[in-house]
């Protein structure tokens, strides 16, 4: 079963629904910067609970399907933890060319926060152990 088929199965499996519509103009974070990409607000609902979360995609993609939301949110998960101590480790050590590079990377580095907070809302309403599923499906740990 590829990837895609798999979240969409978890999706039935756990009464997941997912409404994706188009975001004009700027969106929230984390798909806020104007870098020639289709800005899609997601609302995800389970149980009677919802969470509304922000993706991005570039427009030959077409429209994202509800399992193409959550393979991006796995991703930002897993970048969520790989980087988790590089911001501690920028801000102690003088790298070369920090002060030029400084306004770049606390761009990248605003809308990384961003997407980690979307990684902790995902978890906090899916709960801790069908997210890790979720997580774990796709060879990543949390």
């Amino acid at each position: 079963m590829n990837g895609l088929a798999a979240l969409d199965g978890f999706i039935r499996q756990n009464n997941i629904s997912m409404q994706l519509s188009r975001v004009k103009g700027r969106a929230p974070a984390p798909a806020t910067r104007d870098d020639g990409v289709e800005k899609y607000k997601c609302r995800i609902e389970r149980g009677g609970k919802g969470i509304n979360v922000f993706v991005a995609a570039p427009p030959e993609e077409g429209h994202p399907t509800p399992p193409d939301v959550l393979f991006m949110l796995i991703l930002d998960a897993s970048g969520c933890e790989m980087l988790k101590d590089y911001y501690g480790l920028h801000q102690q050590m003088p790298f070369a060319g920090k002060d030029e590079k400084s306004s770049e990377f606390d761009e990248f580095w605003k809308e990384y926060s961003s997407r980690c907070e979307q990684t902790k809302k995902l978890k906090a309403f899916l709960g801790r152990d069908l997210f890790n599923e979720l997580i774990i499906r796709f060879g990543f740990q949390d």
